[in-house]
C-alpha cells in the first residue's frame, strides 16, 4: 500500500505524463484542450457531489473538441460516466462543467452571471476567462497550451481545486 503522500506524487506523475503524452500525440491544439478537460475533472471536488449520476459536460457555442467529444461520453471519472449536452444559450440544464467556446464569447457575462455561485466548474479558451469570473482559462504560451485558475471564484462556489492542479496552472487568482 501506498502512503498518502505516495498516492500524491503518483497522481501528479500520472497527470504529468496524461499532459505530455497529449501533447506529443495530439493532432490539435483542441485535442490537448480535450485531454485537459478530462483530467481537470479528476482532480475537481464539488460539495455534496453524488457518485450514481453523469458528469454532464456541457459545451456552449461551437464545439471545439471535435471527435474529442464523442471520446469524452465514453469514459467515466470516479465511477461517474461523463456526459456531453449541447444547451442552447437560455437554457442551463444540470451540468457539472460549463465551457464556453470563443463563438459564445459575448454571452460568456451573461452565462456566468446565471451560474453566480452554483457549484459549476466553468471552463474556457475565451481570452482573460478567469479574469472575467471564470474559474479555468485556457491560454497558449508559443505552442504550448497551459491554464489559468480563478481559485477565489472556485472557492465562492464550494469547488474544491486539487494542489496538484494548481501547481501545474500558469497563474492562479487567490
Amino acid at each position: 500500500m501506498l502512503s498518502q503522500r505516495g498516492k500524491s506524487v503518483v497522481q501528479i506523475a500520472i497527470l504529468l505524463l496524461l499532459t505530455l503524452s497529449a501533447t506529443v500525440q495530439a493532432r490539435s491544439e483542441n485535442d490537448v484542450k480535450a485531454v485537459y478537460l478530462y483530467n481537470f475533472i479528476k482532480f475537481i471536488t464539488w460539495p455534496e457531489e453524488p457518485t450514481n449520476s453523469s458528469i454532464n459536460i456541457c459545451i456552449y457555442g461551437d464545439n471545439p473538441f471535435g471527435i474529442q467529444s464523442q471520446k469524452l461520453n465514453t469514459l467515466k471519472v470516479r465511477n461517474r460516466p461523463l456526459q456531453i449536452i449541447y444547451p442552447n444559450k437560455i437554457d442551463l440544464p444540470n451540468c457539472t462543467v460549463v465551457f464556453i467556446a470563443p463563438s459564445e464569447e459575448v454571452f460568456t457575462g451573461e452565462l456566468l452571471a446565471r451560474i453566480n455561485n452554483s457549484p459549476i466548474l466553468t471552463i474556457s479558451d475565451i481570452e482573460n476567462f478567469t479574469e472575467k469570473g471564470g474559474m479555468i482559462g485556457f491560454i497558449k504560451l508559443g505552442n504550448v497550451v497551459k491554464f489559468d485558475i480563478n481559485l477565489k471564484k472556485a472557492r465562492e462556489t464550494n469547488i474544491q481545486i486539487s494542489s496538484k492542479l494548481l501547481e501545474l496552472a500558469n497563474h492562479v487568482i487567490q
